[in-house]
């Protein structure tokens, strides 16, 4: 009777048991900071830009919290929130650049063009709530190694804009013309983009975590039929700032370099 409760013991024993902790030295949970950054040749930042039809260089940069947990030796659950903030160009109306996307002087809904500055542009900004897993190659615990990341990114924009210091033709004719308000002055939207990294995290004096890679979103409210279509998606000034929010934010999002730091936790 007593090898037999023994044995049943063992055996249990071997059916439960786990040869490894998931994580690093048994430590789960990795809390870190990280910036998605490269550089914007078609901008504009949140501070300078020219008009629409230049180009202005920036550095888009994102900012990043993570909070990452160990779920199996080589998969890693991963929580992220973000916060980005850059310029949307405004539109001189017709004229001769390489990058002139108007026909008319008047570019804006309601027959309005901006007469205002064009050096400081119309802030963009976006908290961003990030889901997703990464996968670490054989041979690799998490977090060391090399990995691949998928994600699922929640975007919350803010755009606010002059909308005091805009200007419309009087009874059609252009030859004069009148300080015109157009919309509100801050429109709320929500967009999504779908994530993929891939990168290597290396961790020092048994703490440290350093993470560094590239990263590849898209933006699926813009696409190739919004683009072909241009005005037919645009019936309001709403949805005049909604889709240059998306294309800034496609702009923003679509390839970046990552580094990121971090602490092993608990």
């Amino acid at each position: 009777m007593k090898k037999t409760n023994i044995f049943l013991f063992l055996f249990f024993f071997t059916i439960v048991a786990n040869g490894q902790v998931a994580g690093y030295m048994g430590k789960r949970f990795t809390i870190g900071y990280s910036n998605y950054f490269m550089a914007g040749f078609k901008g504009p930042g949140p501070v300078k830009s020219g008009p629409s039809d230049e180009a202005s260089f920036t550095i888009n940069n994102t900012h990043c919290f993570n909070l990452e947990y160990a779920h199996k030796q080589r998969r890693m659950v991963c929580l992220s929130g973000q916060y980005l903030r850059t310029g949307i160009a405004y539109d001189r109306g017709r004229s001769n650049g390489l990058l002139s996307s108007s026909s008319s002087d008047y570019p804006y809904p309601e027959g309005a063009r901006y007469g205002g500055g064009f050096s400081k542009p119309v802030l963009l900004t976006s908290m961003n709530v990030g889901l997703g897993v990464k996968f670490f190659k054989s041979g690799f615990i998490a977090p060391t190694g090399r990995y691949r990341k998928l994600e699922v990114l929640m975007l919350f924009e803010s755009v606010k804009y002059d909308k005091d210091n805009f200007r419309k033709s009087v009874n059609g004719d252009v030859s004069q013309d009148t300080l015109y308000t157009l919309g509100k002055g801050v429109y709320k939207f929500k967009n999504v983009s779908f994530v993929y990294s891939f990168g290597k995290e290396c961790i020092l004096n048994d703490k440290i975590v350093l993470d560094y890679g590239i990263r590849v979103a898209l933006t699926p409210q813009f696409n190739i039929i919004t683009l072909m279509a241009g005005d037919e998606f645009i019936n309001s000034t709403e949805d005049y700032f909604r889709h240059q929010a998306n294309m800034r934010i496609t702009r923003e999002q679509l390839v970046n370099f990552h580094i990121g730091i971090g602490f092993l936790a608990f």
